[in-house]
């Protein structure tokens, strides 16, 4: 039997509500933080902020440590790089379609993989594991291969503390379980206790934009 061939408008229609979602999550962090600590300086707040709307992609599916970004796990930082693609709002209309899914450029990838985890690591491409989701590398193509199917983040982040260095920004980061947030009778968020503390640590660019150097664990 000939398999039947699934519309483009269909493909967009649900890589649409894929991104919704992943955008949703992001936001419904930086709102709900916004409100949550009472106690950080509104200076602080906004800075968090900002370093919790850039690790997010990076600690959603929770990768493993690693000490140095060099030695990391390069499948899992693909995997990043591509869900950061997928967070940024793309538009679904500009890409290339098959009956599997859409077709993100390796170009796009490269460029947020460089922007998240600098020019010390060196990208390169193979099927990877998007989470739960596999993501397959078409050498043909030049591209990966993106099902249209939703995703749950594990994790959200909440910095509580940043420490700034000459050459890197050491960030102690809660882990808020996506499964644990909560509405209060108002419809206001209630944020969860952190499952864990990570450290991340950010390098920091000629430019003065920073990317993730390292994420380790803080001893009890």
């Amino acid at each position: 039997m000939k398999k039947k061939k699934r519309s483009k408008p269909n493909l967009i229609v649900g890589l649409l509500i894929l991104a919704l979602a992943l955008v949703g999550c992001v936001s419904l962090v930086i709102t709900a933080m916004e409100s949550i600590d009472k106690t950080i300086s509104d200076k602080n707040a906004e800075k968090y902020g900002t370093y919790e709307k850039f690790i997010a992609p990076v600690i959603m599916n929770d990768p493993d440590t690693f000490d140095d970004v060099t030695v990391a796990d390069l499948g899992q930082l693909v995997s990043i790089a591509i869900w950061s693609v997928l967070d940024s709002n793309p538009e679904p209309d500009k890409y290339e379609y098959t009956d599997d899914g859409m077709l993100l450029p390796q170009s796009e990838v490269e460029e947020k993989f460089k922007s998240l985890f600098g020019s010390e690591v060196q990208i390169t491409h193979s099927n990877v594991d998007g989470g739960g989701i596999d993501f397959r590398y078409s050498e043909k193509k030049k591209a990966y291969v993106i099902p249209i199917t939703g995703i749950t983040p594990i994790y959200t982040p909440k910095v509580t503390d940043a420490k700034e260095k000459s050459s890197s920004i050491e960030l102690t980061v809660g882990y808020l379980y996506s499964g644990d947030w909560q509405q209060d009778s108002q419809g206001n968020m209630i944020s969860p206790e952190p499952g864990k503390y990570m450290k991340i640590t950010l390098g920091i660019n000629s430019d003065s934009t920073y990317y993730v150097r390292a994420i380790q664990k803080i001893s009890d």
